[in-house]
């Protein structure tokens, strides 16, 4: 089994970790539960995340958008501006969705963790998330929205403001993990929520390798790193 393939969802942290029972797909999917009313805006960027997944940019259309939403053609054009502008906007959802789930994942383990030994059980609990066949897809999808920007500025602007906000909420989370102990202060907070970002995304490169690392192996990899993260206990 290979590091992309199932996360070993069948292991379970302990009774009394409630930090360690967190997961991004949680997070991810809260918003759809809570039974608040969809705004017009995100009701239309459902409809393009949903388009693009399924047949790219290309399968983005005006009234394909409208008849799915229910939005009228004025409302599309007053929300979005145009064609372009519902196809950026979804890129951008799609590249920020999980990142954002993956934040509010840690934010959640960094304020219920009682000690540095749940906090480390929790942690590691999360890591395993990265390796789950929605992450194949969520980082692909990231990879594919960079890969749009390619001849295109204005879009790559766009994904710089996302992205650095993603890295200043990341960075504050982490921030918040070393004043309650738990996340070394001697290294920057920053460049830790970069590694963080980074290992899950770069694991695209196993996807496509013929002889991928085992799960396990992964695993073993990125706790020890990660170790090297968080205070001793």
């Amino acid at each position: 089994m290979t590091a992309a393939r199932s996360a070993g969802s069948g292991r379970r942290a302990g009774r009394g970790d409630a930090a360690a029972q967190v997961s991004p797909e949680d997070v991810a999917g809260s918003g759809r539960r809570d039974g608040r009313t969809r705004t017009t805006r995100e009701l239309v960027i459902d409809v393009v995340l949903e388009l693009l997944e399924h047949g790219g940019e290309a399968a983005v259309r005006i009234d394909d958008v409208r008849d799915r939403s229910g939005v009228s053609i004025g409302s599309l054009y007053h929300h979005f501006g145009d064609r372009d502008g519902l196809i950026v906007a979804g890129q951008l959802r799609r590249f920020a969705r999980y990142a954002e789930a993956e934040i509010a994942a840690l934010s959640t383990i960094v304020e219920r963790a009682a000690d540095v030994a749940e906090f480390r059980r929790a942690v590691r609990q999360l890591t395993l998330h990265t390796a789950t066949e929605l992450r194949v897809a969520e980082r692909w999808g990231r990879i594919g929205v960079l890969g749009s920007t390619v001849g295109r500025p204005a879009l790559l602007h766009e994904i710089r403001i996302v992205q650095t906000r993603l890295t200043d909420e990341f960075q504050a989370t982490v921030a918040q993990g070393q004043a309650r102990g738990f996340f070394r202060r001697d290294l920057d907070a920053r460049a830790i929520a970069l590694f963080i970002e980074a290992y899950s995304l770069g694991l695209a490169l196993n996807d496509v390798d013929e002889r991928p690392v085992s799960e396990r192996a992964w695993e073993q990899v990125v706790w020890s790193v990660l170790d090297g993260l968080i205070v001793d206990e």
